[in-house]
C-alpha cells in the first residue's frame, strides 16, 4: 500500500501524523527504483520522499507500482488523480507550519548568544529562491551599514529610498560593534556567494558555509 500526505508544504517527518506506528525512512525522489520486478524490501520499512511533492503524472511515468511501501507529499489540488487507485491510504497533515522570514537569520548571525536554528537555516537554503530572498535582505543590510560608516544617515537614505525608522536604529547597535573591516570582508563574501549563483548550478552546502561564514565574522 501507498500512503499519500496531504500537506501545503513539505514536511521532513511523520512524528504528529497518526498513522499505526509505521516505520520508514527518508529517501528523495529520484532514489525510487522503478523496476518494479525486483523487491525492494527486506523489512518493514516504508521510503519517505521528503524533497519534493508528487503527481499522478510523476509517478504514472516511472511506472510506479502503487502496491508497493512509499509514502508521497501531495498537494490537495492534485489528490483527486489518484482516487481511482484502490491500495492507497490518504492522510492529512494539519498542523500549522512555522513562517520564517530573512530577518529571523539575519538577527541570529549578528547576535553571539544565538545559535544557528537547523529548521531556519534549512528553509532558507532548501532551495535557491529562499536563499536568494535571505540574501538580498542580508545584502542590503550590509551595504547600509557600510555607506553609514561613511556618509551621514540622510545621505544613506536617499541613496537606497529608504525611511529613517527601526532599520536604522538597529544599524546604529550594530555599527557599535561591528568594524569597518569586518563589514568589507562580509561585502568581499557576499560578491564571491553572488559569482557562485551565476556561474554554477545551486548548492544548498555552499548556501549553508555562507551563512555560517557570516555569522563567524559578524556575531556581535
Amino acid at each position: 500500500m501507498t500512503y499519500l500526505v496531504i500537506t501545503d508544504n513539505l514536511i521532513n517527518n511523520l512524528d504528529d501524523l497518526d498513522i499505526d506506528g509505521l516505520k520508514y525512512e527518508k529517501i528523495k525522489f529520484h532514489e525510487i527504483n522503478s523496476d518494479n520486478n525486483v523487491s525492494l524490501f527486506s523489512d518493514d520499512l516504508y521510503k519517505f520522499v521528503v524533497d519534493e511533492f508528487l503527481t499522478y503524472k510523476n509517478l504514472e511515468q516511472i511506472n510506479y507500482d502503487f502496491d508497493s511501501k512509499y509514502i508521497f507529499q501531495v498537494k490537495k489540488s492534485n489528490l483527486t488523480k489518484f482516487q481511482h487507485i484502490k491500495s492507497v491510504q490518504v492522510v492529512h497533515y494539519s498542523n500549522s507550519t512555522i513562517e520564517y522570514f530573512p530577518w529571523d537569520l539575519s538577527n541570529t548571525i549578528f547576535d553571539i548568544r544565538k545559535k544557528i536554528d537547523k529548521n531556519l537555516i534549512s528553509f532558507f537554503t532548501e532551495k535557491e529562491s529562499n536563499f536568494r530572498m535571505f540574501l538580498n535582505f542580508f545584502t542590503k543590510e550590509i551595504l547600509r551599514l557600510k555607506l553609514l560608516t561613511s556618509t551621514d544617515t540622510k545621505n544613506v537614505l536617499e541613496v537606497l529610498n529608504e525611511k529613517d525608522d527601526y532599520k536604522y536604529k538597529k544599524a546604529q547597535i550594530l555599527l557599535n560593534k561591528t568594524s569597518v573591516d569586518m563589514i568589507d570582508d562580509s561585502i568581499k563574501y557576499i560578491y564571491k556567494m553572488e559569482k557562485k549563483l551565476v556561474e554554477s548550478t545551486y548548492n544548498q552546502e555552499n548556501s549553508k558555509r555562507f551563512v555560517i561564514a557570516m555569522k563567524q565574522k559578524l556575531q556581535a
